[in-house]
């Protein structure tokens, strides 16, 4: 399925039930503060990584994130190549500037 096509998708299932467009930011960063204590029950308190815990909490945040992006009318398929593009043009300085303390700081923290 493409990146339209579950944005259109989330957009049917929760017509009936819209949140205002103010509670979809609100709700997002609901789901982003209970991805975060996930993450930091791993990182900072040592307690054992289990990835569907993450997977179904990271599958909230990107649903509450395209109901975000439907509330607004954002076509995440079109921004998303926007993106990219942007990114290409900036991933050789990007790497010169950070590459190497980035490379340090994965050895370091992951």
């Amino acid at each position: 399925m493409k990146l339209q096509e579950i944005q259109e998708f989330c957009n049917r299932l929760l017509s009936k039930v819209a949140y205002p467009r103010v509670g979809t930011i609100i709700g997002l960063q609901e789901e982003i503060g209970k991805l975060a204590e996930i993450v930091m029950n791993i990182e900072i308190y040592g307690r054992p990584f289990e990835k569907d815990v993450l997977e179904k909490r990271c599958s909230e945040v990107f649903f509450s994130f395209l109901d975000l992006c439907n509330s607004y009318d954002v076509h995440l398929e079109k921004i998303s190549k926007d993106r990219m593009d942007d990114v290409i043009n900036k991933i050789n300085n990007w790497e010169k500037e950070h590459g190497k303390i980035l490379e340090h700081k994965r050895k370091k923290f992951d």
